[in-house]
């Protein structure tokens, strides 16, 4: 019997069909995870996977798990069969699409006590919201402290969240004191605020963390606001009395020596526009001053400086500020 030669011809013929085991393509949600598989011509095939714009977590040779990234777009599925002939089948690329709604809420804040804060939902492809609350508006409006999110949805049922906290910071405390008198011209009264905060902004214009007040000409209204480290603002405000009281001395002695020698009134100071006028018996104006301060106490004089007679004398004092005027004796004593 002759022998023939035996010829082994292979053709290689491979088609390849791609599927998803997950849902229908094209369309994926970002950080979903989908499996997608391939129909081969036997089971002995070797296949080669491909993916863009996500990552293959699971190869189960003719099948793929992919976890698509956080990035919406069009990303391809390619794939190659070698079959037991090592024949190599044409590369099958697949178009899956990606959608992800955009959201944002903006980042950590922080308001101050007894204000509110809004939420904006800033998103793209979005179709539906839902905050914390259960609400499913764009805006959210709060004025707790605390930790906010919001799930968006597209028109592919594909969901998107974003986070953010809310401080709420205490306003400082600012503690002027009560309303009050002052009488003491020399001391004043010293308000320091600062350990209350870190910039100050005083009645007056002043920036200082402290501020002293004397013997005014009338009641005075001291108020000041100060800002902390979270440019929270705290204030305070309180009444200045002014005291009304003088005491005014009944009697003088200038005569030379150390001892009392001119009718020193304290406080009238700082009435810029108080006039003094002092009377004899007769009814003579004998002394006059506008403003009264230590270099216009009066000395005893008349007001050609002639030194008058030691005698009870009469005095009229208006401090122009609407009061009555005060009116008095006063004793020259020689």
């Amino acid at each position: 019997m002759s022998r023939g030669l035996k010829i082994l011809i292979v053709i290689c013929l491979i088609v390849l069909g791609l599927k998803s085991y997950a849902q229908t393509l094209p369309v994926a949600c970002g950080s979903d995870e989908v499996l997608y598989g391939v129909i081969g011509n036997n089971g002995n095939s070797v296949f080669d996977w491909e993916v863009t714009g996500g990552t293959i977590v699971a190869n189960y040779n003719d099948s793929i798990l992919v976890r698509w990234n956080d990035v919406a777009g069009v990303h391809y599925i390619r794939v190659t069969e070698t079959n037991i002939y090592s024949c190599v089948g044409e590369q099958l690329e697949e178009t899956v699409m990606v959608a992800l709604p955009f959201i944002d809420i903006g980042l950590d804040v922080g308001i101050c006590r007894g204000e509110n804060y809004e939420f904006i939902a800033a998103g793209s492809d979005v179709t539906s919201y839902l905050w914390d609350d259960g609400s499913s508006g764009e805006t959210f409006i709060t004025t707790e402290s605390g930790d906010y999110w919001v799930r968006v949805e597209d028109e592919y049922g594909c969901t998107n969240a974003d986070t953010a906290s809310l401080t709420v910071h205490d306003i400082p405390i600012v503690d002027l004191g009560p309303d009050t008198t002052l009488c003491d011209d020399i001391n004043g009264i010293l308000f320091d605020v600062s350990d209350a905060g870190i910039s100050f902004d005083w009645f007056n214009g002043d920036i200082a963390s402290s501020y002293t007040a004397y013997t005014q000409t009338s009641d005075q209204e001291i108020w000041v606001n100060v800002t902390d480290e979270n440019d929270c603002v705290g204030s305070d405000t309180i009444v200045i009395r002014f005291c009304g009281n003088f005491e005014i001395p009944n009697a003088f002695t200038p005569n030379d020596d150390e001892y009392n020698p001119t009718w020193e009134i304290e406080s009238l100071f700082v009435f810029p526009d108080v006039t003094v006028d002092v009377y004899n018996r007769w009814g003579e104006r004998v002394f006059h001053s506008d403003g009264y301060s230590a270099d216009k106490y009066w000395d005893g004089t008349n007001q050609n400086g002639k030194k008058l007679p030691m005698d009870t004398y009469y005095y009229v004092i208006d401090l122009h500020n609407d009061d009555e005027p005060i009116v008095g004796t006063v004793t020259i004593i020689r």
